[in-house]
Order: C-alpha cells, then structure tokens, then sequence
C-alpha cells in the first residue's frame, strides 16, 4: 500500500518533470495541478514549488495571498528557500502589508539554515542601519 507522503512525493516529482520538461513536454498548469496535490498533502518542497508558481503566475492566475500562504507552510516545516521568500514577501509587501519585522525573523530563521542569499540580505540591512545611525 503507497503511503499519503509517497503519494506525495509521486505527484511533486511529477510535477517537477512537467515545470522542466524531462522527458515530456513543458505543462505549467498540469505542474501546478501536481503541485497542489502534494502541497495538500503536507509536502513543504511541493508549498514551495506551487507558492513559487503562484508568485510568478506561471500555470496559474499569479496571486500574492496564496503564494504567501503557501510559502508560510513550507517555511513553517523549516523548508530554508520558503523562509528565505516568505521574507521577501514581508519585505516587498506582496500578499501582505509591509513588514520588516517580520521579513527580519525569515530571513534569519533561513540564515540559520544556510541560506547565503539571507544572510547577504541581513548583512544589507545592517549596513542600512548603520549608515542611518551616522
């Protein structure tokens, strides 16, 4: 018997080849159909994939409030790339009101995880402050 987290993974790896084309042809709706299945299923790469999507309205009508919610889900399981991009979404004010604050504890939950594109983003606003405080 195949497992809900098998099943899962089946659907987001299906939808991967769909995004990129390997060995079939390029079907961004069909992805994003993949996608969703996996992401209701509590995957945090398939979140990230599908709030992606929905972030750049690829395959799907682009939609700020639902790529934020479905980066949040990712980023809630520790998935380091939807933290890095939830804080982006604070940051820019996209699916939200701007929230610096906010964009702060993403990106340095992501920085604590490795991402360099986070820490590089700190390290700006750091930088910002100090320039601010002179």
């Amino acid at each position: 018997m195949v497992s809900q987290l098998e099943r899962a993974w089946n659907d987001y790896l299906c939808g991967r080849r769909l995004e990129t084309g390997d060995g079939c042809t390029v079907d961004l709706v069909e992805a994003a159909r993949q996608y969703r299945r996996a992401a209701l299923r509590g995957l945090a790469e398939a979140q990230h994939a599908l709030a992606f999507l929905y972030a750049t309205g690829q395959g799907v009508r682009r939609d700020d409030a639902l790529s934020l919610r479905w980066f949040e889900a990712a980023a809630r399981q520790g998935h380091v790339a939807a933290q890095h991009n939830l804080g982006v979404m604070f940051a820019e004010g996209r699916g939200t009101s701007p929230d610096e604050q906010t964009a702060v504890r993403w990106f340095y939950r992501a920085a604590l995880g490795g991402s360099a594109e986070s820490r590089r983003w700190l390290d700006g606003r750091s930088g910002d402050r100090e320039a601010a405080e002179r």
